[in-house]
């Protein structure tokens, strides 16, 4: 019994591919790329309790299925045309993670944006629904979403706005390479300052994107949001 116990917390997770199941020991992840689709399997909790995670292209359907992803109140919710004018514009930039029996687990939409060295992709909206946090699941978006940046719109940096009193969201960028490049005075909704963060990729070699401004901005003065 105790080997079979043993064996047990060996295996770490398994994951279905080409008709058969394959179990991978020292792998706390994995990303699989199959009909268009990202696979992630990963591990949950002290016993060690299985998940998949399909990230994919966000699609018009997801639109109505999407309601309890935004309860969270710092996640700002827009109308119907502004999510399909995005969906129609930069499909690569909108993704979704979807769970067991499709459920919705969270979603990013980004644009890209500028001009010469402004050349920008911008993260529009990166949420998670509040039962599937404390997974990395943001952070996986926004690798997809820097990804896509760099790869095929080759850009400088990459930008997102935050709510100045939004200090997990901000730890959390921080932790993924985002610094504070300045502050937006009454960015949201005439009443909070906003926090525009950004991210050099490879492209800026300086880092000049990324230099942070010592005085605060107010909305009317930004080049794009």
């Amino acid at each position: 019994m105790r080997e079979r116990e043993r064996e047990r917390e060996r295996i770490v997770f398994c994951y279905f591919v080409c008709g058969r199941w394959c179990s991978i020991f020292p792998l706390l992840q994995v990303r699989i790329y199959r009909e268009g689709a990202i696979h992630v399997a990963y591990i949950r909790g002290k016993r060690r309790k299985q998940e998949m995670t399909t990230i994919r292209r966000f699609r018009c359907t997801d639109l109505l299925r999407m309601s309890h992803v935004n309860l969270d109140h710092l996640t700002e919710t827009f109308n119907m045309s502004f999510y399909l004018s995005y969906l129609a514009k930069w499909p690569d930039y909108c993704l979704v993670a979807e769970g067991v029996n499709n459920h919705m687990m969270g979603y990013i939409m980004g644009k890209a944006e500028g001009r010469g060295e402004s050349w920008h992709g911008h993260v529009t909206a990166v949420t998670v629904a509040p039962e599937y946090r404390r997974q990395q699941l943001a952070k996986k978006l926004m690798n997809l979403l820097e990804e896509v940046t760099e790869k095929t719109y080759n850009a400088y940096f990459v930008d997102l706005f935050v709510r100045a009193s939004n200090a997990p969201a901000i730890q959390m960028y921080q932790k993924l390479g985002y610094v504070i490049y300045r502050r937006v005075l009454r960015y949201y909704s005439g009443e909070e300052d906003g926090l525009d963060m950004r991210k050099a990729m490879p492209r800026d070699k300086d880092k000049k994107s990324i230099i942070p401004l010592k005085d605060p901005v107010t909305p009317e003065e930004l080049e794009y949001d």
